[in-house]
């Protein structure tokens, strides 16, 4: 039953490989491009190894998925979808090595947007289209999309396992009877929210093409570009404006909409995480405008880095905004004047914090996810108070729901998982060969899957630099970062694999 999962999603992965063939054949046909060969290729290649496994497993006697194979399944197939996405990159001669070509495709579908490449401009639109359409697959998960359309590949509680392993966020809500159509709703909702978004960037200077690619990677809140200077190549306000309306939209829990659509608003209204998530974003918009506006009194900054910082008041809400929801959602886009490094050490503080919270759980944002961060504060607050009034038992409550305990110590186990591969990764970047403070930042803006870091690897720069062995560290974070660590980690247990 596994080789037919991993056979339907390797036929998955080789059906985009054909669109984007077909977008290749295309600009070979109007700008004598040659990229396509390669995708064609690929896609054969990987349609040949998904239709072996289906068949291999159509005939295994083993008729159903244990729990413990759906985390491996989920787990292995973004290893896969890399391994076999990162072929065009190698043929049409983009990077030159198997590490570049590997970190790119696991960057791409985990959404991430940490990139090698330093021509992007350069590339032809088959390739741009592939780092599109990787983090748009990889946003709600291509394994959700299995269980959306396939769903005879998985039964019963086994979807549900599936789900699980793979959706982001504290818990599963069942927006329908079956996750089966649970996940069919969620696909319909990112897929109109693509649409959206492609046609209001097309109303503005961006071509058809840059608008399905820069829609694509927005609602997947993955950040990858058509262009190296990212957003702020096209110098426009209303496409940074549209831009941080999505970013905005994709970084809140997808079922909000649902509820939207069927008049439900006494549920959004009470959802506490979408409370928390739209005043982090005001509240971080006004540190960052004070910022801007008393950096000359309150830090040490250089003439240069002064001439970098906005100085119109649209400029400076514009670029506050844009600053703030970029890294709320784990966008990673890059605007006009956007550029942390020099505007003074002290943006630094706010712009980890953002990176490392993330938005909502059940969002295609990365990070811990302000639902998390949430209970975090409230059990800091039931242990102070029960420590003042030791007779009284104080409950914790999301949206006027109990947190359970098992949700409770998920959450207080999925911090201290947090600060453990932290310092793990911390000391083996640096053995590496970085030094401590790119290390932290790498581990941070690829584990929440946000992208660029600081420095070289920063906001105008590349992921290309770093030791090889560095790349394949955090091509891991980006993996466990996006499935949240425990999917990750129980494949790294004795008793996961004793499970009956």
């Amino acid at each position: 039953m596994k080789s037919k999962l991993f056979g339907v999603l390797l036929l998955i992965e080789a059906a985009a490989l054909l669109l984007t063939a077909a977008v290749a054949l295309y600009y070979q046909r109007v700008a004598g491009e040659t990229d396509a060969r390669c995708f064609m290729l690929t896609a054969a290649i990987t349609g040949a190894v998904g239709l072996l496994l289906y068949n291999i497993g159509s005939m295994s006697k083993r008729g159903t998925l244990q729990i413990r194979d759906t985390f491996f399944v989920v787990a292995l197939s973004w290893v896969l979808f890399s391994i076999f996405g990162m072929l065009p990159f190698l043929m049409n001669g983009t990077v030159d090595n198997v590490t570049d070509a590997f970190f790119e495709t696991m960057s791409g579908f985990s959404t991430t947007g940490a990139t090698i490449l330093d021509n992007i401009d350069q590339q032809p639109h088959g390739i741009l289209f592939w780092r599109s359409i990787t983090q748009w697959m990889g946003g709600l998960g291509v394994v959700v999309f299995t269980l959306a359309f396939l769903p005879s590949v998985a039964k019963g509680s086994k979807k549900a396992s599936l789900f699980a392993a793979e959706a982001p966020g504290l818990s599963v809500e069942k927006l329908a009877p079956t996750m089966g159509a649970t996940s069919r709703l969620l696909w319909i909702i990112y897929i109109a929210l693509t649409v959206l978004c492609a046609i209001a960037y097309a109303v503005g200077p961006m071509n058809r093409f840059d608008a399905i690619c820069h829609a694509m990677t927005t609602i997947a809140t993955g950040g990858f570009s058509t262009h190296q200077a990212s957003i702020g190549y096209f110098g426009s306000n209303y496409i940074e404006f549209v831009c941080v309306f999505f970013m905005l939209l994709s970084g809140i829990n997808f079922a909000m909409y649902h509820f939207l659509f069927n008049g439900r608003f006494d549920v959004i209204k009470r959802n506490e995480e979408l409370r928390w998530y739209l005043l982090a974003i005001l509240f971080f918009t006004v540190l960052f405008l004070l910022r801007f506006y008393f950096a000359p009194r309150i830090d040490v900054i250089t003439d240069e880095q002064l001439v970098s910082h906005p100085h119109t008041e649209l400029d400076r809400i514009r670029t506050s905004l844009f600053h703030v929801v970029a890294l709320l959602s784990n966008t990673g886009f890059q605007g006009t004047n956007y550029n942390y490094d020099s505007w003074g050490r002290l943006f630094l503080i706010p712009t980890v914090v953002m990176m490392v919270v993330g938005g909502c759980a059940g969002s295609t944002s990365g990070g811990i996810k302000m639902v998390r961060v949430i209970v975090l504060f409230k059990y800091i607050k039931k242990t102070v108070n029960e420590m003042i009034h030791s007779s009284s038992m104080y409950t914790i409550k999301i949206s006027g729901q109990i947190v359970e305990d098992l949700s409770l110590k998920r959450v207080l186990s999925f911090f201290s998982l947090f600060l453990i591969v932290f310092m793990l990764n911390v000391v083996g970047l640096s053995a590496a060969g970085m030094s401590l403070e790119e290390g932290a930042i790498s581990f941070l803006t690829c584990f929440s899957n946000y992208g660029p870091g600081t420095g070289i690897t920063g906001p105008s720069g590349t992921f290309d630099a770093i030791p090889k062995a560095a790349k394949w560290i955090l091509s891991f974070d980006m993996m466990v970062g996006r499935l949240e660590i425990y999917t990750v980690l129980l494949l790294f247990t004795r008793s996961f694999w004793r499970a009956k």
